[in-house]
């Protein structure tokens, strides 16, 4: 696996790592989930290894309270350096560091007073923060909510401003705007790079900070550079603020990073503490998030590619057996989106249809459904007189390890699927040739040379700070 970009940047003085890899092919086989679930004893010894390594170079590796780890300091610089911010800050949860930058923003605690209204937030609907954190800034933080756009749209530099706008007329104005790139409950759709310009000019032209949630802007990245041409540090670069997740399409344990300016990092020093996002030590956490930055931070347009080929390929292996297969967005604009199926077809059934093709071919197309009349569901495509709206729908996710599979392995499994749930009749008929049966082979295992690993110039050469005295 040849690393590239910023992950080769991590190397230090001459050390290299051999990181040995042991794959789970049962993971390997559920089509839609990016990683295979680990066994904790796997994880554990792969830690171990790269903590060993990395000791061995003279680093500590284990922090008290985010400090004292010229390892974790390192870590953080370069990620700080990798995003184009001045400085990084690593907090195991998500939710903990978005409501650290809120609580900053918002210049908190906030002292009720008659003449001056309680701070607010400018947010899409669909925000993460709104819709699967019980709403922690505002219970937690108390902060009010202004949301802005359609709930099932994207957001838009137009929304914004109405909602800035409005504000204004009563002499107020939200803490920050907070845009989620990509957005991950419209099936990580995006705003066009033009939207994004324009959403920095109103934050500039209005006097509000503006927050990036970029749980997934290493997915989202290969978009806008194909798109636009832009980087990742450009694309960062127009959010004062942002917040990058590592184990989702990254593949860690947890964790998170808040960049920004120096100043600002310094600020959600004490919030990090008052949210409870500041135990102990963090270094299993962080030792999982570097892992996975160096083994899959440059595979995303891989990924993206291979989901943007497949989906018309699976949209005509489904409609070959008579069955329908929606993506939403119709081109994926990153390796993740949503898929919606099953017009009509209980849950059961269709689930002993996915169960039928694993027992054949070995690989599973689905893990888990969802209703698509759920209010949570935003991006359920419409019937119309010929069609019925699909009932169900589940995330797409697609791995670094499935972009080595062929398209026949998803083409035959998809085709195989809507073959049993629609001609009536179990898997045995796979078996006669009706559905050519390719059973999956997944790839060897074995140790995978990756190149540079993160490790630290030697301990004696870190500063407090973190930053090394070379510099």
């Amino acid at each position: 696996m040849k690393l590239e970009g910023d992950a080769a940047a991590m190397l230090h003085a001459g050390t290299c790592l051999l990181l040995v890899l042991t794959p789970s092919t049962s993971g390997l086989r559920i089509l839609s989930r990016a990683f295979a679930p680990a066994k904790a004893s796997d994880v554990l010894s792969s830690l171990a290894a790269d903590a060993a390594v990395i000791e061995a170079g003279g680093a500590g590796v284990i922090d008290a309270y985010g400090e004292s780890s010229g390892w974790l300091k390192s870590f953080e610089a370069q990620i700080a350096e990798a995003l184009g911010k001045e400085r990084a800050v690593f907090v195991p949860t998500g939710v903990a560091a978005q409501n650290m930058a809120l609580a900053v923003h918002a210049e908190l605690p906030f002292t009720s007073s008659r003449t001056q209204p309680t701070p607010s937030v400018l947010l899409h609907r669909s925000s993460h923060l709104e819709m699967h954190e019980e709403r922690a800034y505002a219970t937690l933080l108390g902060l009010f909510p202004i949301f802005a756009g359609e709930v099932n749209q994207l957001l838009t530099a137009t929304d914004v401003e109405r909602q800035l706008l409005r504000l204004g007329a009563v002499g107020s104005a939200p803490a920050c705007i907070l845009v989620e790139v990509p957005m991950r409950e419209l099936g990580c759709a995006t705003p066009s790079w033009a939207e994004l310009l324009a959403l920095r000019a109103l934050a500039t032209k209005y006097g509000v900070p503006l927050h990036l949630d970029g749980a997934r802007i290493w997915e989202i990245a290969p978009y806008y550079a194909e798109s636009a041409g832009a980087s990742l540090p450009e694309i960062i670069a127009l959010f004062d603020t942002a917040y990058v997740s590592f184990y989702k399409g990254i593949g860690a344990v947890t964790g998170a990073m808040l960049v920004g300016s120096d100043a600002f990092i310094e600020r959600t020093r004490p919030w990090r503490r008052r949210l409870g996002a500041n135990p102990y030590t963090v270094f299993p956490y962080a030792l999982s998030c570097a892992r996975g930055y160096l083994m899959h931070a440059s595979s995303f347009a891989s990924r993206w590619r291979k989901l943007r080929d497949l989906a018309p390929q699976l949209r005509a292996a489904a409609a070959s057996e008579g069955g329908k297969l929606v993506f939403v967005p119709e081109v994926p604009r990153c390796c993740q989106c949503h898929v919606f199926l099953g017009a009509g077809d209980s849950l059961d059934v269709l689930d002993a249809a996915r169960d039928a093709v694993d027992a054949q071919h070995g690989v599973r197309v689905y893990e888990r459904l969802r209703r698509a009349d759920d209010p949570l569901c935003l991006t359920r495509p419409s019937g119309d007189a010929n069609n019925a709206a699909p009932d169900w729908w589940f995330e797409w996710t697609l791995g670094p390890a499935h972009v080595e599979l062929a398209d026949d392995v998803f083409v035959d499994a998809w085709r195989a699927f809507f073959h049993v749930l629609l001609g009536g009749t179990d898997s045995s008929s796979l078996a006669l040739g009706m559905v050519p049966a390719r059973r999956f082979v997944p790839p060897s295992t074995g140790s995978i040379p990756l190149g540079p690993s993160i490790v630290p110039p030697s301990a004696s050469s870190v500063t407090q700070d973190g930053k090394s005295r070379a510099e």
